[in-house]
């Protein structure tokens, strides 16, 4: 017979059994218990909103609804307007009715914000006065409105384990919130084979679990190519894995600032390189190592002359 907190897994569509999963849910059955706001944070694609979902589910709030808003891509005015609302005539377009805000429409119920590291400062000031005393107004009103709105606020990591915008988390210290850290799918590779409904070959499961995954659980759920399975059984071949360099962070090699690093001294350094390496790949041809560069072709001839000198 299947567990209260299995049909709770089922009803969020989050799956594993692993160890480092089972410990996330451990802190995630604490979380529901409380009626904290919560940090979630994963690196791109563990599924934090599922997360969000399972502990809305197991929390006191559960009769109510989770509205999910995403924030990756949207101007300062227009997350405003959208997540607070507004009076009938302030808002270009809508002269003739107010609205309320996704905050607003979660009352006493939960709001998952994703990719909230995309919002203006002046918008997460907004929502942190939301968070601290639970109130909001809409564009054009007078006054503020109490609210009783959880939030759920998506913290993305890379694959060091820190915050990708560490300012961001930051700003949310010394409140009432709490948190949560959602395990890379390499660190559970033995909850793979949850993900499908067929057995795994040897060859395919061998093959899945020698890949890095830098894409988690969304990559997996979506490795499987666009085939006719009529077999009941997954082959090596039946899955699609991109090179793990299209996954590659480009600043990946930037220095820590820490205690005694100088950026200036850094950016000469990195400037020289890449004036010595457009040279050396141009040739010596000193104008098509400019177009390479991006510069004038007069930059890299006194470049060139002060290098020569030495």
């Amino acid at each position: 017979m299947k567990t209260k907190l299995e049909d709770v897994k089922s009803a969020a569509g989050i799956i594993g059994q692993s160890e480092a999963f089972n410990s996330a849910l451990e802190i995630a059955v604490k979380i529901a218990a409380t009626d904290s706001h919560v940090l979630i944070m994963g690196e791109a694609g563990t599924e934090k909103q599922q997360f969000a979902k399972f502990i809305h589910l197991l929390s006191k709030r559960a009769s109510n609804r989770m509205i999910e808003f995403d924030c990756n891509g949207i101007h300062t005015y227009s997350a405003e307007v959208e997540l607070f609302g507004h009076e009938k005539g302030v808002v270009k377009g809508a002269k003739s009715y107010s609205q309320s805000g996704f905050i607003e429409r979660a009352d006493t119920g939960s709001l998952f914000l994703e990719s909230v590291g995309q919002l203006s400062s002046d918008n997460i000031k907004l929502i942190k006065k939301v968070m601290i005393d639970g109130s909001i107004q809409r564009i054009g009103a007078d006054m503020a409105e109490k609210i009783d709105t959880r939030v759920f606020l998506d913290i993305e990591l890379d694959n060091r384990g820190k915050p990708v915008l560490p300012n961001l988390k930051k700003q949310f210290a010394n409140m009432n919130v709490t948190e949560i850290v959602i395990p890379p799918l390499r660190e559970r590779l033995e909850d793979i084979p949850q993900y499908f409904s067929k057995q795994l070959s040897p060859g395919a499961y061998e093959r899945l679990h020698n890949y890095d995954w830098p894409g988690n659980v969304k990559q997996l759920r979506t490795s499987l190519g666009m085939f006719n399975h009529t077999a009941d059984t997954l082959h090596a071949e039946d899955f699609i894995l991109l090179p793990l360099d299209h996954f590659l962070d480009p600043y990946i090699a930037l220095p820590e600032p820490e205690q005694g690093f100088s950026m200036p001294d850094f950016l000469i350094k990195v400037k020289k390189q890449l004036m010595l390496r457009a040279i050396s790949n141009a040739e010596l041809n000193l104008s098509e190592a400019a177009r390479m560069l991006g510069v004038s072709a007069k930059t890299v001839r006194k470049f060139w002359a002060d290098q020569t000198k030495l």
